[in-house]
Order: C-alpha cells, then sequence, then structure tokens
C-alpha cells in the first residue's frame, strides 16, 4: 500500500498525513505549544489612521449619527468608531488564522496608505512620480471602495447569487456522483460539511478584488494634487462612505475627491487643466459642495473636529445613500444575467 505523504499543517507548524482541521485544530496538543500571535476582532472600514486627522486637542474626534429621527454628536476615539467586530473574519478555519485579511492585507494597505498620505501632505506634486507611494494610496483609496459592511454582505450575495443560477447543474452532478447510502440532499450535505462556504469564499476573494490591477492602474494614471484650504475657510467633513468618484473610471472628465484633513481636500484629475479649474473654484464653495456630498452619502457617521456643524449634518446626512460598490457590482451582474452577459466578479469590477 502507498505511503501518504505527509504535509506540513499551517495551523500547528508540525508535520502530519491528516493536518488539523477547523475542528480538530482546538485540541491539538501541538497548537497549544505553538506561540499564538495576536490577533484583531476589532476591524476598522475607516481606518483609525485615517480618522484620526480630525482629532481635537483631547484626541478625539465628533461622531454624528442619527438611529432614528434625532441626530446625535459624540466625541469618541478613532479606534471606536467605523468598524465591525470581526467583519473580515473567515469562518470555519481555525483561529490562528481568522483575522489574516485583517491583521496581514488591511493592516499592511493602511500602514504603507499613512506612508503615503505623509508625501501628500508635504510634497504632494512628487507623489505623481513615486510609483511605489502612489500605488501605496491607490490600494488604499480602492479598500475605501470594497472594504464597507455593505460590501462584504453583497460580496456574500454574489455568491448566493452565482449559486441559484448554477443550482440545478450541481444538483445534477451531486446526484450522479454521491457515494452509496448517502442520502442528504446537495442543500443538506453543505449545510452540514461547509456551512461557511458562502463567506469563506466571499473572504478569499476580497483581497484580490481590492487589489486590482486594471482600476489600481487607472488610479495611477491620474493626476493627484492636494488642496490645502484658507484659515477663514470651512472645515471639512468627512464620513463612512468618503470617497466620491465622479463618472466612469478611465473616463476624461473622472475625477476623485476625499478629505484627509480638517484644511485638505485630495483630489484625482485626468489633466493639469482639470487641476487648474479646481483650483480657480472659490474655496468656500468647494468645501461646502464636498462636504455637502459627503454628508448626504454617509451611510450611519458623519466625522468632524467639533460638533459645530450639528444643525448642517442633521438637514444632510445620509439623505443621498449611494449603492456601495459591490451592491453595483451584484446589480450590474443580475442585469448581464437577464441579457445573457453574465460575467464573474472580477470581470464586473473591472467594468464598472
Amino acid at each position: 500500500m502507498t505511503r501518504s505523504a505527509t504535509i506540513r499543517c499551517e495551523f500547528c507548524g508540525h508535520w502530519y498525513i491528516r493536518p488539523c482541521t477547523a475542528e480538530t485544530q482546538a485540541e491539538c496538543g501541538n497548537t497549544k505549544l505553538a506561540i499564538e500571535p495576536q490577533v484583531s476582532i476589532r476591524h476598522h472600514y475607516i481606518p483609525v489612521f485615517y480618522s484620526k486627522r480630525w482629532c481635537d486637542g483631547d484626541g478625539k474626534i465628533c461622531e454624528y449619527s442619527r438611529p432614528h429621527d434625532k441626530i446625535h454628536d459624540r466625541r469618541v476615539v478613532p479606534r471606536g468608531t467605523g468598524f465591525q467586530d470581526r467583519l473580515y473574519e473567515t469562518k470555519g478555519v481555525p483561529k490562528l488564522i481568522a483575522q489574516r485579511i485583517e491583521d496581514d492585507f488591511m493592516s499592511s494597505v493602511d500602514n504603507h496608505a499613512a506612508d503615503a498620505l505623509k508625501l501628500l501632505e508635504t510634497d504632494a506634486p512628487a507623489i505623481n512620480g513615486d510609483q511605489k507611494h502612489k500605488s501605496a494610496w491607490s490600494l488604499f483609496l480602492l479598500s475605501l471602495l470594497m472594504r464597507t459592511p455593505e460590501d462584504v454582505a453583497a460580496l456574500v450575495g454574489i455568491w448566493d447569487d452565482d449559486w441559484e443560477k448554477g443550482l440545478p447543474v450541481l444538483r445534477e452532478q451531486y446526484d450522479k456522483n454521491k457515494k452509496a447510502g448517502e442520502t442528504r440532499s446537495l442543500e443538506e450535505f453543505i449545510a452540514q460539511e461547509d456551512p461557511d462556504a458562502k463567506a469563506k469564499w466571499a473572504m478569499s476573494e476580497l483581497p484580490d478584488l481590492i487589489n486590482h490591477q486594471g482600476i489600481g492602474q487607472l488610479l495611477n494614471n491620474m493626476h493627484w494634487f492636494v488642496i490645502t484650504t484658507e484659515g477663514d475657510i470651512p472645515r471639512l467633513l468627512t464620513s463612512d462612505r468618503p470617497l466620491f468618484i465622479s463618472g466612469k473610471f478611465g473616463a476624461p472628465d473622472c475625477y476623485l475627491t476625499l478629505p484627509i484633513a480638517p484644511d485638505r481636500l485630495f483630489i484625482a484629475v485626468h489633466s493639469k487643466d482639470a487641476e487648474a479649474a479646481f483650483r480657480a473654484q472659490p474655496q468656500k464653495e468647494l468645501i461646502e459642495s464636498t462636504n455637502v456630498r459627503t454628508t448626504e452619502h454617509a451611510i450611519k457617521y458623519v466625522y468632524g473636529r467639533d460638533n459645530s456643524v450639528l444643525e448642517f449634518v442633521d438637514k444632510y446626512i445620509s439623505s443621498a445613500r449611494q449603492p456601495s460598490y459591490f451592491e453595483n457590482v451584484r446589480n450590474l451582474r443580475k442585469e448581464r444575467h437577464t441579457s445573457g452577459t453574465a460575467n464573474n466578479p472580477k470581470s464586473s469590477v473591472g467594468s464598472l
């Protein structure tokens, strides 16, 4: 009889014929002897390095929200907002690797973006010729589009849609190949053997979708600059949906805006003439229109340095909520399926 090859268990580091599984990992003595890394449970879709730029002297920002009918404001540390516990957790795997998307991928995105932001602030023109920092900032911009709770839910929804479309064929294959004596239906089999299949698929795809080479290159090809406001101009707000994209990626008239501080606005355009047009606008009008848009598009939260614009936020908060990126992708895929041209998620992302 041929001897089974040993495999190195990625959970405990030892070699076994049958490595640890999600079910056995907790009982594995070798895993208990391994050094458990510190894992993050609080996953920020609005990164702390970004939101803390609105901190006042007390190290807190003003969080505006309207959970019901009345507008609320409270002072909160940046770590205390813009998060959802276990948002990027991979279900159904050992705890040693369940938070890897947050700890390995998202943390890396945010750390490199923080370095790029320093360059943007100190010498914005230089970043247009700095491929390393420009790519890091592009990746961060894409992450803002795709890392929200709504996006994660929509990505799982895409799996659901594909599952429903392929269900007749899958059932046929399952019935043809199932073992003798197997009485469970396909749905029962998956529910018992791999109940977290959808969530695992979504999490496995998310980093590659955020790191989309085509869209990232389009962002890198744009011309970037920062407008620093004068002292008497209203302060910029931000929110849980801070990045604005006008038009379609790659179109000549497409532009992006992102508040990066109470007195700084990041802008990406396709030409220096477009930059000149932005700089020619009266700063007060530009900042006010940006604040209206930022507040209108917020899902739950708007952020400022203080509560001096409570009435303004109350007027506009979440009044023009837009579909999230993957909600748009899901809708596009449904349209294409109806017309017979459905694509895979990566192709759909690239087409927006």
